[in-house]
């Protein structure tokens, strides 16, 4: 026989070989789109999972699935006019769960499927079996008391599943069996039943205006219901219990004055509870500003909100997005889960389906022949819907959050099977209320004030809708990119970063590996101060820094980006690039300085673009950036500061290397004549305790070009005096050396305070300290008329389909220098060797009896100008700094 088949002629729809009435048809329609969205989801978690198509996550499906089949045939055929909308929403969220369980805690999954079959069952039972519900309002004393032993015997008796020592609410079935049941929630059922046959006496005998009659036994039997559960700390339970009588007592009475009388007494409890018990001081502050305890008390909601702003509008996915992040996210949180897998349209989707079931419980209470009925459903929808506003406010931050679960979609098989029992009274009440065209008109007080309590809930899940929405689209862009958001650790995890060569294509960097298991690689461990580091860890520096966005991000459309990265759940890859380095001058300038303290810089000028690139930077005490998570601690307590990259970030006492540049102002100035004579040349000038002298003591200076060749301190020393400050400044201000430049590595800019001495300032020893790049960039500036260069560092980035596009510098403000034109007199009479290198060296005192050691040079090679700046650190001659600069030139021309 044929289970299911649809006949398109006749429109009609056969389960079990029979035809479908009108409430199966429906419910059998939206079960099939239900299980459409089940069984699809279900497939792409097996496929994300386990890379295939697996049966154990298509089981639990399958078993929900036949289980509705069969609830939708039996009711249609014995229960016809039962409520198909009821059902359905049932089916898609209970279906829901049971993915949300195999995300997040798989190891639950068969009991969640277990308790949804359980469930199941419960619904036929009560639906189907009993001839009217009379035994409910007759004992409706019994079963409140029932509930009250149960959950009193949680105190003496109660235990947790998680083995906790704390909030024992469950009690473990008997004979050891490792089955546990929340007592109060079976409770939440007998409280509504009690309260609906209470209403329901107090309508028969008329009493609905003696508020005594009304409040006396309400107020005993509720109130120690929640006085048992604030004593327990479940503090959860005892507001949805309140808010339950607030809107059953107001649906019964209609007296607005107590429903504002009974929220007052709710905000004056929790300011009671506020400053009482821990756990709600915890929420409220959590709830009032969660960021500044991001990562301690006020975790979770903050992992909540970052799981909405993750989801966006369409979510990440199933098994796609982080929500593991969120603490007992299968329970408390699953809201947040979906809205993060399945976005803002996943979570409105769950928000509709308990807006409709809002809807149709308040249908059936409205339509309802009976009051027991009617206080029956309706006491069952608002408790339903009270619960899920609570949970789904909490994790939007709307609300403080409660400890409520989500109805049918979280874990819990005690909330399960007592939510399926509440479902199963409102169909089988759907069953028995009249059809909206024979209700009573005009309607009763209860009806009225029923019809009012539809608006208040319809407004408060439109609140939450608001609230998806503000996270999830408005402020995500926001929150997003906070450093304690973890899921941008995931992302950078997974990003293909791109590799770094040099000019002529010798490999710096790559990424190695695959899913999160990356490593950046770095094949020329010298390379480091140039090049940087990227690290998961510790950040990145250097050209990983600057062209960070380049590296990781390849310049698609956004359009092609969301879909790449959030669709298809690609990783990110970014673009290669090649920088101006040169591997080969890198390594020979490395050798070079061997084991001194310092730092080298390399440029090649191209004098018509009036552009530099930089070929080398070294800078020693160095590090391997391979090895940089290792050894990372101990790099940062190193004095040495092998992390400083000296060529961009060390700020030095110039001393005598500024005196060419001085000299050229003064020139330029007519302030000296480079001719002149120079009285008393080879002086010496006293700093502190530190005798300055030429460093090329002859008897033959007594010019300037002389003074330039001996390196002569005394000199210089009164030419300070003659340009007086404004001169000196002048002359920072004719070389750049208090510009920035348009670099995007990290940089230090020079510093310089108020010139305390305009005679010390001239030879380099007053307030100004700066980096070898801005010197060289000075250097260039002298050597080719006064023109300030431009710099570059990278070349080229690399397309997926491997071709090279020039990539521009990011734009750093920069002030234009003075158009010099005649720099020849300094620069005919600087020293010269043998081998064409212009050249200038000279000391700086960095200390009580330190010295720094400066070099200057330049050459053209090969039509090429090249020109090198160094520093040795405690070098007390410039001996050495020579030597190193000399070969470095000579190794190129080689």
């Amino acid at each position: 026989m044929t289970i299911f088949s649809l006949n398109t002629s006749t429109k009609s729809i056969h389960l079990f070989g029979r035809p479908l009435g009108r409430s199966g048809r429906v419910a059998m329609m939206l079960g099939l789109v239900s299980a459409l969205f089940v069984f699809s989801n279900a497939i792409s978690l097996s496929i994300v999972v386990e890379g295939r198509i697996a049966w154990f996550h298509l089981i639990g499906p399958l078993i929900w699935l036949i289980g509705y089949i069969i609830t939708i045939g039996l009711l249609a055929y014995l229960k016809p006019k039962f409520d198909p909308y009821i059902l359905a929403v049932l089916m898609l969220l209970t279906g829901w769960g049971i993915l949300m369980v195999d995300r997040l805690a798989v190891n639950f999954l068969s009991r969640q499927i277990a308790w949804v079959i359980l469930g199941t069952a419960v619904i036929l039972v009560i639906t189907l079996l009993p001839k009217n519900l009379n035994w409910l309002r007759r004992y409706r004393y019994t079963l409140l008391i029932i509930g009250i032993f149960l959950l009193g015997t949680t105190f003496i008796f109660g235990v947790n599943p998680s083995g906790a020592t704390t909030a024992n609410y469950w009690l473990q079935l008997p004979f050891s069996i490792p089955v546990f049941f929340q007592p109060s929630e079976l409770l939440k059922l007998l409280l509504v039943i009690f309260l609906a046959s209470f209403f329901d006496e107090q309508t028969l005998l008329n009493r609905q205006n003696n508020i005594l009659n009304l409040l006396a036994p309400i107020t005993v039997m509720g109130g120690f219901c929640m006085l048992m559960l604030v004593w327990q700390r479940d503090l959860g339970a005892a507001t949805l219990f309140f808010l339950l009588f607030l809107s059953l007592f107001y649906v019964a009475t209609g007296r607005k004055l107590y429903l504002l009388a009974g929220f007052c007494l709710l905000i004056v409890a929790g300011i009671f509870a506020y400053f009482w018990f821990d756990v709600v001081a915890l929420r409220v502050d959590a709830w009032v500003n969660p960021w500044p305890d991001a990562d301690g008390r006020a975790f979770q909601i903050v992992q909540s909100l970052y799981a909405f702003a993750s989801g966006g509008i369409f979510g990440q996915g199933i098994g796609q997005g982080f929500p593991g992040y969120i603490p007992v996210v299968h329970s408390d949180f699953v809201f947040a889960a979906i809205g993060e897998e399945w976005g803002l349209i996943g979570s409105l989707t769950v928000l509709f389906c308990f807006v409709l079931l809002m809807h149709r419980g308040l249908m059936i209470g409205l339509r309802a022949k009976r009051p027991f009925h009617r206080y029956l459903a309706t006491g069952i929808t608002i408790l339903i819907s009270i619960q899920a506003i609570l949970i789904m406010g909490g994790v939007t931050k709307l609300l403080p959050l409660t400890g409520v679960t989500l109805p049918f979609v979280s874990y819990g098989g005690s909330s399960m099977l007592v939510s399926h029992m509440m479902l199963g009274l409102l169909l089988y009440l759907s069953c028995h209320a009249q059809e909206a065209g024979h209700m009573a008109v005009p309607l009763t007080k209860a009806q009225k004030h029923l019809r009012q309590l539809h608006i208040i809930l319809l407004s408060t899940f439109a609140l939450i809708g608001l609230s998806l929405l503000y996270w999830s689209v408005a402020q995500a862009g926001t929150i997003l990119i906070r450093d304690d958001n973890p899921r941008q650790v995931e992302t950078a995890l997974r990003v293909q970063r791109g590799s770094i060569v040099d000019r002529n294509g010798v490999l710096l960097a790559e990424t190695t590996g695959e899913g999160n298991l990356l490593t950046r690689e770095y094949p020329l461990p010298n390379i480091g101060p140039a090049v940087g580091y990227y690290s998961f860890r510790h950040g990145t520096a250097g050209i990983e820094d600057g062209y960070n966005l380049s590296l990781s991000q390849a310049p698609y459309s956004q359009f092609f980006r969301f879909w790449n990265e959030s669709i298809l759940h690609r990783p990110a890859v970014g673009n290669n690039i090649r920088l101006t380095l040169d591997a080969e001058n890198q390594q020979l300038a490395h050798r070079l300085m061997a084991e001194q303290s310092g730092g080298l810089i390399l440029f090649q000028l191209d004098k018509e673009e009036n552009l530099a690139e930089i070929l080398s930077m070294v800078s020693l005490p160095s590090h391997d950036p391979n090895l940089l998570d290792d050894q990372f601690d101990a790099l940062i307590e190193d004095e040495n500061a092998p992390l400083l990259n000296r060529t961009t970030q060390g700020l030095y006492q110039p001393g005598m290397i500024l005196q060419p540049f001085i000299l050229a102002t003064a020139v330029n100035q007519n302030s000296v004549v480079i001719n002149q004579p120079v009285p008393n040349a080879t002086l010496p000038v006293t700093l502190d305790k530190e005798i300055l002298q030429c460093q090329e003591t002859r008897s033959d200076i007594d010019s300037w070009e002389a003074v330039l060749h001996g390196r002569c301190p005394n000199p210089m020393h009164q030419l300070g005096h003659q340009l007086n400050t404004m001169g000196i400044e002048q002359t920072y201000a004719f070389f750049g050396l208090t510009q920035s430049i348009a670099l995007p590595i990290p940089l230090e800019t020079t510093t310089v305070s108020e010139i305390e001495s305009p005679a010390l300032a001239a030879i380099g020893q007053d307030t100004l300290t700066l980096t070898p790049l801005t010197l060289g960039r000075a250097w260039m500036m002298l050597m080719n008329n006064g023109r300030l260069p431009k710099m570059q560092i990278v070349l080229q980035a690399q397309h997926s389909d491997g071709t090279w596009f020039d990539i521009p510098t990011p734009a750093i403000e920069e002030t234009e220098s003075p158009n010099l034109v005649d720099m020849t007199a300094v620069q005919e009479r600087l020293p010269q060797t043998e081998d064409q290198v212009v050249e200038f060296s000279g000391t700086a005192v960095s200390g009580e009896s330190q010295r720094d050691s400066w070099y200057l040079g330049t050459k053209t090679i090969n039509n090429l100008d090249y020109f090198v700046v160094l520093i040795l650190e405690g070098n007390q001659t410039v001996a050495e700094a020579e030597k190193i600069g000399r070969a470095l030139l000579k190794g190129i021309e080689g």
